[in-house]
């Protein structure tokens, strides 16, 4: 295996309190009215900021994506890795293999999310929504991290994440997807999206390279 790309929240980082929280806020803010953010966010399949807020606003979406921001990153949080994360990373960073973040979030923000959890140190590079004109389902994201990386796409490199959008990238920029069951909202859509390989554990993305694991 020459490389892993992990996406950020709900793969590697639990963010989801305070996402949700900011969601529910800024769908209020800008809509009028409550909504549930879990059920809102799961019928999104993965995609930006955003595309959600043309989803709601049209043309005004970017109302939608500043309210979310300001009050997502106004919020006091103690932002922790999921049970067994760190231990995979550095399992991969003592074998090695070089890492780096593929995420819809803001890119300043993933590294200050990173920087606050002790793990900015386990990654090469940061890929974030800024940093490509399209994203997640589209394969530019991957390629900008493979760039940084100076690697090839190519099946010996894992993509790891939790929603839809990041199986579907990872399909079309031709790397090996697999499937973060720990902390995905909606495992049977995630599933749907047909992965190469499923992970119920952090520890199970070490079984991909290691060959041990199957195949859903």
């Amino acid at each position: 295996m020459t490389a892993v790309l992990w996406d950020l929240d709900d793969t590697l980082l639990n963010t989801l309190p305070g996402r949700m929280s900011a969601l529910a806020h800024a769908y209020e803010a800008c809509l009028g009215e409550k909504t549930d953010p879990e059920a809102l966010w799961r019928s999104h399949r993965g995609g930006t900021l955003e595309d959600l807020g043309r989803r709601l606003l049209g043309a005004d979406y970017l109302r939608f994506a500043d309210t979310y921001r300001e009050y997502y990153y106004g919020l006091n949080q103690a932002i922790q890795p999921f049970p067994g994360v760190v231990s995979a990373l550095d399992a991969f960073q003592q074998a090695e293999v070089p890492m780096a973040i593929v995420t819809s979030k803001i890119a300043w923000g993933a590294t200050e999310e990173l920087t606050s959890a002790g793990m900015l140190q386990y990654f090469h590079s940061i890929v974030g929504f800024d940093d490509t004109d399209l994203h997640k389902p589209d394969p530019a994201p991957v390629y900008e991290a493979l760039d940084r990386l100076l690697l090839d796409a190519s099946k010996k490199v894992l993509f790891v994440g939790d929603s839809p959008a990041d199986i579907w990238a990872a399909k079309n920029a031709g790397v090996t997807s697999v499937a973060a069951l720990w902390g995905t909202l909606d495992a049977e859509l995630l599933l749907d999206a047909l992965p190469d390989y499923t992970a119920k554990s952090p520890g199970d993305v070490l079984a991909v390279i290691a060959g041990e694991a199957a195949a859903p």
